[in-house]
């Protein structure tokens, strides 16, 4: 009896430790359409990098019960806010944990985000 009690611990433990990326009202399939781009990368010659502008993610564990903030989230929300700019590209600058007033945790990734096209 005692064995399973712990079982059901250790379960609900692990199951609050993480949450899928599907709970996190974040919008997969643009996310997918953007890549990370390395920032030698824009110096190919066959293709064209428009630059649209600088792109930040956030993640947040606002309190103790809330889920965890993740660095994961934070890349995930910076694609999908590329992608809403129309970029198919990030260059990532750089990605911080912090805390703030609202954030017990937060993680915070910004880069820069290109539209690529092959040339002709």
């Amino acid at each position: 009896m005692k064995s399973i009690f712990v079982a059901l611990v250790v379960a609900f433990i692990a199951g609050c430790a993480t949450q899928p990326v599907a709970e996190l009202n974040i919008d997969l399939a643009a996310a997918d359409a953007v890549d990370f781009v390395r920032p030698y990368e824009l110096s190919r010659t066959d293709v064209s990098f428009t630059g649209l502008g600088t792109v930040a993610g956030a993640s947040c564990q606002a309190h103790r019960s809330a889920p965890i903030a993740t660095q994961q989230e934070a890349l995930l929300r910076m694609k999908v806010m590329a992608a809403e700019l129309g970029a198919n590209a990030v260059v990532l600058r750089q990605c911080r944990e912090t805390s703030t007033v609202e954030c017990r945790t937060q993680w915070v990734c910004e880069g820069d985000a290109f539209q690529q096209q092959p040339l002709r």
